[in-house]
């Protein structure tokens, strides 16, 4: 079944259109509710990530007490990701083709506004009795946040924006702080990812007890439990030699992530790690330029692996591997750090990362370093790849996320949101 551009995928008057998996899901066998006795909850996001489906999936798992519906507003991602979304309760309200980065010119401000109106009239009509807004970077959820605020509906702000990636100045400063104050005064709750996104809110006047952990995560479980033999025929695919040890950046060929920082400091220390080699997981427009910036002498140490779609195939490289990379000049928070954590490796990442804050321990399971530095860079690939260190920093990985899973949970922070608003019991 299609749907006109624009408009909800429907399978019959207000029903959002789900599989059989979703309604079962849904529906557990058992429960003491129909489905349409228990609070609809709507939680509004740009595309589908695997990260995305991973905690919405886990959602309609562990609160069955809810319905929950996944309503998309954008129709590309980022990124060419393989995905089953089936058993979400996906809900899409986008124009064909339009891409998740078409939401700042002002162009675009009447066709968001118009999308805003379809959304809540679907809310109304569904019966949806609270709305998660994730982002607040169009008008398409500046309207939803208003509109939900005056129906009297729960509403409440999931955000990834951390302090640290906080560089606005002047007088765009002081208008997006007034944007934010309006939001925060209209939210029942805020979202953020961990504590350098809590610090963002509480210092434009959010009250802490109303501000909930809501993480992105990808699936541990698939990390942890992916079998030898798919690890063996992604490391044959990939040609990466099992002897070798790996510094791996996952992310685009893009100038935030500083591709070109870990070569430079990859550069400066590969006579002394002669066993090591770089490894590089993604695409984008600098890669020729890039490749070029490689001393002819490591051409054969440095690996481009290009972008995979798959999770479990960059799941069982991080198995093989020993150290990440995140160094970007800014990354609000970057789960490949919790991926790379949960499959054991040791993480370097700048100080601007919002994952540094809670997942790497200085000296323990990794090193923080100040985003642009490329000789304090060079340092920590030299200090964790250290053969009297690595093991040791591999090794305090897994502790460490398994209790950021524990604290970062966003089904008990989403729970706990809900409760605080009434939705659910407390």
């Amino acid at each position: 079944m299609t749907s006109r551009p624009g408009r909800a995928q429907t399978a019959g008057p207000h029903k959002p259109m789900t599989s059989a998996m979703s309604q079962a899901a849904l529906s557990p066998a058992g429960h003491a509710e129909s489905a349409e006795s228990r609070p609809a909850v709507a939680i509004v996001t740009n595309s589908l990530t695997p990260y995305r489906v991973a905690v919405h999936r886990r959602i309609v798992r562990e609160l069955p007490q809810i319905r929950l519906y996944t309503v998309v507003t954008h129709d590309a991602a980022d990124q060419p990701w393989t995905l089953n979304a089936g058993d979400i309760g996906v809900v899409k309200f986008a124009a064909e083709g339009e891409k998740v980065d078409d939401v700042r010119p002002l162009r675009y401000a009447p066709a968001h506004y118009a999308k805003a109106r379809r959304i809540t009239e679907w809310a109304r009509t569904t019966g949806v009795r609270a709305i998660v807004v994730s982002g607040y970077n169009d008008l398409t959820r500046l309207e939803l946040i208003r509109w939900a605020y005056r129906a009297g509906i729960p509403v409440f702000l999931a955000s990834d924006s951390n302090s640290r990636c906080d560089r606005a100045t002047g007088a765009k400063r002081a208008v997006k702080n007034s944007l934010i104050r309006w939001i925060i005064r209209r939210c029942a709750g805020l979202l953020p990812h961990g504590s350098l996104g809590a610090e963002y809110f509480t210092s434009r006047g959010a009250d802490r007890s109303k501000i909930f952990y809501f993480p992105s995560e990808p699936d541990y479980d698939l990390i942890l439990n992916l079998p030898q033999s798919a690890i063996d025929k992604a490391m044959a695919d990939l040609r990466l030699d099992p002897s070798r040890r790996r510094v791996v950046l996952c992310g685009r060929l893009i100038g935030l992530k500083r591709i070109d920082l870990a070569i430079d400091a990859f550069a400066a220390i590969a006579a002394e790690r002669p066993e090591w080699d770089l490894v590089f997981i993604g695409d984008g427009p600098l890669k020729a330029e890039l490749q070029a910036r490689v001393p002819e002498h490591l051409k054969s140490r440095v690996i481009w692996a290009g972008f995979i779609g798959d999770q479990s195939v960059i799941s069982a490289v991080y198995r093989r591997s020993d150290v990440a990379l995140l160094v970007s000049d800014y990354d609000a928070w970057g789960l490949v750090v919790n991926e790379a954590m949960t499959a054991g490796m040791a993480v370097i990442t700048s100080d601007v990362v919002g994952a540094s804050a809670e997942l790497v321990k200085e000296g323990i399971n990794g090193r923080v370093v100040p985003r642009g530095d490329v000789k304090a860079l060079t340092a920590a690939i030299r200090e964790v790849t250290d053969p009297a260190n690595i093991d040791r920093y591999k090794a305090a990985s897994p502790p460490i996320i398994a209790e950021w899973r524990r604290v970062g949970d966003p089904v008990k922070g989403l729970q706990r949101a809900l409760a605080s608003a009434g939705v659910l019991p407390g």
